[in-house]
């Protein structure tokens, strides 16, 4: 019973964390999409401006349904495989455990993938949708490629999120953890303030380590919007190794931090979002549903 308790509670805080992630930085996600997919530098107040005079104020949450509909899935997946990781090896919560933080965070990153990779491929169309809206809801648009190249379309770019969500979740629990032992030490005790800058920790860090990576991933998938025979993008590892190629021949490392100042402040306001309220559901459960 103890355990089923402990499941239902990493994946009740899990959920809540997911949604407190997708809407409190979404339109900072639009932008980095935005600033991604185009080839001239550019800044974040430019393409923000340039969003909210064509396109209107709502634009910053296109493509927010499906990262909103998939955040209880990818957000509990990723919880409650590290909390079922730190459980199993009886991780001591009080000590610094870098090696164990590190591990447990790329095992989540690597189940949560499967997840992670159709709700961000939706995403992306949804975010680069400039003009007239021709996709009007995710399932329409799940059953559209679907129909046109079976399931397999729904999880194309898996290989390039595995490729992005290890290191990236490794570095986010390390950044996360070791953030809030440092302050528990400190001050003997967390509340929601010090959770958050736990949260903008884990979130500078984890993007700092996964951001080129990000930009291969949305390379890939967006090319879903290409017919079979037009697609650059395709091989044994998935595209990945193509895409560097060219992302370096047509820009040089620069090409693989475009748009990262975006980034940055979308997964810092997001993970921090994310974590205070994960800490929060658990504290809830713990007060209120705990049986």
């Amino acid at each position: 019973m103890d355990q089923w308790n402990e499941f239902l509670q990493d994946t009740f805080a899990g959920s809540i964390g997911g949604i407190t992630f997708v809407l409190s930085a979404h339109p900072f996600d639009t932008i980095k999409v935005r600033m991604q997919m185009v080839s001239e530098n550019t800044s974040i107040l430019k393409t923000a401006y340039k969003i909210f005079k064509y396109e209107g104020p709502f634009a910053f949450y296109k493509g927010v349904v499906s990262p909103l509909l998939f955040s209880f899935p990818v957000s509990a997946t990723l919880f409650a495989c590290y909390e079922q990781y730190m459980r199993y090896f009886q991780v001591d919560r009080d000590s610094y455990q870098i090696m164990h933080w590190g591990v447990g965070g790329a095992y989540a990153g690597f189940i949560q993938s499967f997840a992670t990779s159709p709700s961000e491929l939706f995403k992306i169309v949804f975010q680069m949708q400039i003009s007239e809206r021709k996709r009007k809801s995710v399932l329409r648009c799940m059953f559209e490629f679907v129909n046109k190249e079976g399931i397999a379309a729904v999880f194309k770019g898996v290989n390039s999120t595995i490729f992005r969500d290890i290191p990236q979740y490794a570095t986010f629990f390390i950044a996360f953890e070791s953030t809030k032992q440092y302050i528990q030490n400190q001050k003997g005790y967390l509340n929601i303030f010090d959770q958050f800058i736990a949260g903008i920790t884990a979130g500078l860090v984890c993007i700092s380590f996964s951001y080129p990576q990000d930009i291969v991933k949305t390379k890939i998938q967006y090319e879903i919007l290409e017919s079979k025979q037009n697609r650059k993008y395709i091989g044994i590892d998935g595209g990945i190794s193509k895409c560097i190629k060219e992302i370096y021949k047509d820009a040089g490392f620069k090409g693989f931090w475009q748009g990262f100042n975006s980034c940055a402040i979308y997964y810092m306001v997001a993970c921090s979002a994310q974590l205070v309220g994960y800490e929060q559901g658990r504290i809830f459960w713990d007060t209120y549903l705990k049986y």
